[in-house]
């Protein structure tokens, strides 16, 4: 992991509340992981304080992705930043990431979640893998990622929870669809993961788990997670990724 400056080429909305942020990181992109995170300084003042964490969407060349939704103050911060100027980063960072055995893989992203997924999907194609989306949302507002899946040829299907898109209904209904053979991973509410636990066997459940993150190595303790043997695992340095079975959610 390095702490660099690095500058924006893009940051551009893909819809009303999503946005996706092009940086040149030729330091580290060659060594990112389906996965991984980066912690961006969001600001040039110290407000807000520290860094927030963003997950690797997409890596091109010497290039990173990160895709996100405006939900507060950090990220308004961090749509308002031009293309041509330059935001610190340290990264990357996450110990354990995805599965990338198996042959048949569906990924389900839940809302701005499926950043977490999107280059796990790539990664997996990449080498020879059968890829599946499910990507869903309370709304259609809530999907800004759809342009990227068919941009990049992805089979996937749409839910949305009040039918304004897609299927109507929730993601998890989509498990029912697949059999045991396809290998799970999924980012997203805590709610979603926790359906897709009591749906999906845990040997080939993946989870990346979000939350809230002050320093991104393990030092601070801000993003533990009860595990299931009675200890307690840090979400940025034992994860970001987990299997479902090493977790209480």
């Amino acid at each position: 992991m390095k702490a660099l400056k690095v500058k924006v080429l893009k940051n551009a909305p893909l819809s009303l509340r999503t946005y996706v942020m092009e940086l040149s990181a030729p330091d580290i992109a060659h060594s990112v992981k389906p996965g991984q995170f980066v912690m961006l300084k969001v600001s040039h003042t110290n407000d807000p304080i520290g860094r927030r964490a963003f997950a690797v969407g997409d890596v091109k060349g010497d290039n990173l992705y990160i895709f996100y939704d405006i939900v507060g103050r950090g990220t308004y911060l961090l749509s308002s930043l031009p293309e041509g100027s330059h935001i610190e980063l340290f990264g990357p960072l996450g110990k354990r990431t995805f599965q990338l055995s198996g042959d048949k893989h569906l990924l389900i992203g839940g809302g701005i979640g499926i950043a977490g997924l999107t280059l796990l999907g790539k990664e997996l194609r990449k080498e020879g893998k059968k890829v599946f989306f499910v990507y869903g949302g309370r709304g259609k507002e809530h999907l800004g990622l759809k342009s990227w899946l068919k941009e990049e040829n992805f089979e996937h299907v749409i839910f949305t929870e009040d039918g304004s898109e897609g299927r109507k209904g929730l993601v998890t209904e989509a498990v029912k669809e697949f059999d045991r053979s396809w290998t799970v991973s999924a980012c997203g509410p805590k709610g979603m993961l926790k359906a897709l636990k009591n749906l999906v066997e845990p040997s080939r459940l993946y989870l990346s788990l979000e939350s809230r993150m002050a320093c991104g190595w393990g030092v601070c303790l801000g993003c533990v997670v009860k595990g299931t043997q009675g200890n307690y695992l840090r979400v940025c340095y034992e994860g970001p990724v987990f299997r479902a079975d090493e977790v209480c959610l």
